[in-house]
């Protein structure tokens, strides 16, 4: 069954650190907006939300407008990053769609990209032997980084798990 999660990437204003826009992605529904109750809205009743760098990023700032959007987890693709593409030189998001390195981001651009991205750490922890599994799992699923993309593909650390691997 496929689970109801929204992407989304915010921009903060880096001198008055106030929202200045939102993208975000809901199945074939997008956002592109600055109004905070048009995005509660949009994010009402979400399983998961999910973006790059949204942990210890944007949901600092969303947190103190829309406090329900802690109660739903988080997988942030940062985190993600590095584990399942080691081989990777850098882990932002490639802003492919900026001609010019002053322009503003686009969140919504960001959104999209953070999906694929999500899409793709999925397919390749799926490519994973089961033993990696667990011992990724195992060793970061307390993490509030981490949690979230173990909750959402249902890879839980238990000894049934365990089990398996011997």
């Amino acid at each position: 069954m496929k689970k109801d999660i929204v992407f989304f990437d915010t921009e903060i204003g880096v001198d008055d650190k106030r929202i200045h826009d939102i993208g975000a992605v809901r199945n074939a529904a997008v956002f592109h907006s600055v109004n905070l109750r048009e995005f509660a809205s949009f994010s009402d009743r979400a399983e998961f939300v999910c973006g790059h760098n949204i942990i210890h990023h944007d949901l600092k700032y969303l947190h103190k407008i829309n406090p329900e959007l802690l109660n739903i987890p988080a997988i942030d693709t940062l985190y993600l990053s590095p584990l399942l593409f080691p081989s990777r030189p850098y882990h932002k998001l490639v802003k492919d769609d900026k001609l010019q390195t002053d322009q503003l981001n686009n969140p919504l651009n960001d959104a999209q990209k953070a999906m694929q991205l999500f899409f793709d750490e999925v397919n390749a922890f799926n490519a994973l032997s089961l033993k990696i599994k667990q011992v990724y799992c195992c060793l970061l699923y307390s993490g509030r980084e981490f949690k979230g993309f173990f909750d959402y593909i249902g890879f839980v650390p238990y000894r049934s798990n365990i089990e398996k691997l011997i």
